[in-house]
């Protein structure tokens, strides 16, 4: 029987170990997590009820060949959430660790630092010395700790009141309610923690900061169905762009443009060349994301009494330094004017949350020790690490191994849809279907 090692034990690595049963390998799964933490990872483990999935419950099922599963499991728990419904995200991570747990594997707990690929083997070095082998090394390793911006000095850093990893558990129990607190970010996190630290009663605003400002968009109530399909072929992003638009344009709501393109998004990614890519990470990917990524029709209502309260401020501005101050820290913004003349406002906070998302797998420190020793490279936006259409890690050399594979938002970068549920259930049937190279 081959062997399949998953390192990383959140929902890529859960949704692997889960289609993988299927194909009869002995999996071992290495991650540091407790036992009763597993399939929950970063996203799924929160207890804040108003932390609310992005997407409706009829697209969270983590087996590709039962699209109902999760919204049944919902049921079987008398739970009253259905299909059109935007679930607790604590109760998608209980989901999780339940299929989980009804598969076998074996635990290893213990931090993955390097990989050693071998002629018969490969083999995992976890933290410690510990070695675990296998035919097989899937790299599941989800987001990345944020890394935060430039501005965050060693003197920021180690304040107490700066929170590097609003996800560690217990993070924001240190932020005071009296102060004004600066939201580094106006994504999807920013808001997440906008909602948590608004639940303790809090006496001062919040202020959330990006360079363009914007708002992740909103889900409607009821979406109708696209009418017509999409189809492009182009190396340019400018190009795609205007189709884009132009197809938005005829449709009855720029929702199902969006949702019709995803299936297509790695292929288009794929058409467009190194240099197109590169302009549409720096000039149109954060526009895209605030409508791909949208907040569930309750959340936004609550973000929006926030922001009428004046208890959530949002502001467009690129941060230009923070020091410490008596209390806390000075921010310092840039906000552009007209002519794209900058003016600069210092502001005084009592504290600092990092809500820039999710960091990526190339700076882990596995990831990092795969580059140092050649398994892996940067994939040509130097967004991540290389992978190819399978998946499989491209070493330094430009070879694909069929022994390395990644899955998830371990492969973006080099794939653009690659972080959400549907897609990384389908990687992993895919991953099901292909055995272990002889």
């Amino acid at each position: 029987m081959n062997t399949t090692v998953v390192v990383g034990g959140g929902c890529s690595g859960a949704l692997t170990a889960i289609h993988l049963s299927k194909a009869g390998e002995r999996i071992v799964l290495v991650d540091p997590a407790a036992p009763d933490a597993l399939g929950r990872g970063a996203a799924y483990r929160t207890t804040d009820p108003t932390h609310l999935l992005n997407s409706r419950a009829v697209a969270m099922s983590a087996l590709a060949d039962a699209p109902t599963d999760f919204v049944d499991w919902c049921r079987d728990q008398g739970l009253p959430i259905g299909p059109a419904d935007f679930a607790p995200r604590a109760v998608f991570g209980d989901y999780l660790h339940d299929r989980l747990s009804q598969v076998e594997f074996e635990h290893v707990r213990g931090v993955a630092i390097r990989l050693e690929e071998r002629p018969e083997r490969r083999n995992v070095i976890l933290r410690g010395g510990q070695t675990v082998s296998g035919d097989r090394v899937v790299l599941a390793l989800g987001h990345g700790a944020p890394a935060g911006p430039l501005s965050i000095t060693s003197a920021v850093r180690t304040h107490p009141y700066y929170v590097g990893n609003p996800w560690t558990p217990g993070a924001l129990d240190r932020v005071p309610g009296d102060v004004p607190v600066l939201l580094i970010g106006t994504g999807l996190t920013a808001l997440d923690v906008a909602m948590s630290l608004s639940n303790r009663g809090r006496r001062a605003p919040l202020h959330a900061v990006s360079r363009r400002g914007l708002l992740p968009q909103s889900h409607l109530e009821i979406q109708p169905k696209a009418t017509g399909s999409f189809a492009h072929d182009g190396t340019d992003a400018g190009g795609l762009l205007r189709a884009v638009r132009r197809y938005a344009a005829t449709e009855p709501d720029w929702r199902c443009a969006v949702d019709t393109l995803r299936p297509q998004l790695d292929q288009l990614w794929w058409q467009l060349s190194v240099d197109a890519r590169r302009r549409f990470l720096q000039h149109v990917a954060a526009y895209w994301e605030v409508h791909r990524h949208r907040m569930a029709p309750t959340v936004s209502a609550r973000i929006a009494a926030l922001r009428d309260s004046g208890a959530l401020c949002t502001h467009a501005a690129a941060i230009h330094s923070i020091r410490r101050g008596e209390r806390g820290f000075v921010v310092t913004l840039r906000f552009k004017g007209k002519d794209d003349k900058s003016s600069y406002e210092s502001w005084p906070v009592g504290a600092i949350v990092n809500c820039t998302g999710p960091g990526g797998a190339a700076t882990s420190t596995l990831g990092r020790a795969l580059l140092d020793d050649g398994l892996a490279r940067r994939d040509p936006t130097g967004t991540g690490l290389d992978v190819d259409g399978h998946g499989r890690l491209v070493d330094r050399d430009g070879g694909a191994s069929d022994r390395i594979v990644a899955i998830g938002p371990t492969r973006r970068g080099a794939w653009w849809e690659t972080t959400a549920v549907p897609e990384i259930r389908t990687q992993a049937a895919a991953l099901a279907r292909v055995p272990v190279a002889a």
